[in-house]
């Protein structure tokens, strides 16, 4: 479970250096997780003899953005 903002930063010390590190560290561990979970949840969409297409939407609404608190 990724921590929300509030919980990563807690004891984290607050220069400009630092917030800008902490950022990134937390924009990283949704972009980890959201990649992760459209691997899992991705949908193919079959055309008969055509073959097949990945569902743009499952992949897009595979990590919700209410999980970034």
């Amino acid at each position: 479970m990724i921590p929300t903002a509030e919980k990563f930063l807690r004891g984290k010390p607050f220069s400009i250096e630092s917030i800008h590190s902490n950022m990134i560290q937390f924009a990283k561990l949704h972009v980890e997780a959201a990649l992760k979970a459209a691997s899992e949840d991705v949908e193919l969409e079959t055309y008969g003899s055509f073959g097949n297409s990945v569902n743009k939407d499952s992949i897009l609404n595979a990590y919700p953005i209410e999980n970034i608190k």
